[in-house]
């Protein structure tokens, strides 16, 4: 019994990685380029009070965590995709499905990664829904995080 569960462990790991990174190697399949506003309309999205605020300020700053507000009848599936920008590199590139079901147990974003490790940044949560094989742009919105 434990070589099989040896043997089949690799084969979960591959399993649980695929399923992670699935979303993102989506991403870049569908949707209008440019970013910016807006895409496939149906929907709102807006920065809800913080989760976590580290200094208290009330204000989004790195390591604090973030929720938003969504709002739409586009689908019943839609996510959001939380990207930060900092000195033109993206540092964050987060999804969460928020619908009951998602695999995602919170649909927190936290202001940190291994790429960021510090300061303040650019970040834009666009709502998003998975249609006929690509990922469509409802709306977005931007804001920025201190340092």
């Amino acid at each position: 019994m434990i070589a099989r569960t040896a043997r089949q462990f690799p084969v979960i790991v591959a399993l649980v990685a695929v399923l992670a990174l699935a979303p993102i190697a989506l991403a870049g399949k569908g949707g209008k380029p440019g970013g910016g506003g807006g895409g496939g309309g149906g929907g709102s999205i807006s920065l809800a009070p913080l989760v976590y605020d580290a200094n208290g300020n009330g204000l989004p700053n790195w390591a604090d965590i973030v929720v938003f507000n969504i709002s739409t009848t586009a689908t019943a599936a839609p996510y959001v995709n939380l990207q930060c920008v900092q000195n033109g590199a993206v540092v964050l590139n987060g999804w969460n499905g928020y619908f009951v079901g998602a695999l995602n147990a919170t649909w927190n974003f936290g202001l940190q990664s291994g790429a960021w490790q510090g300061g303040a940044a650019t970040c834009t949560a666009y709502l998003d829904s998975y249609s006929n094989g690509r990922w469509v742009k409802l709306t977005s919105t931007s804001f920025s995080v201190g340092a």
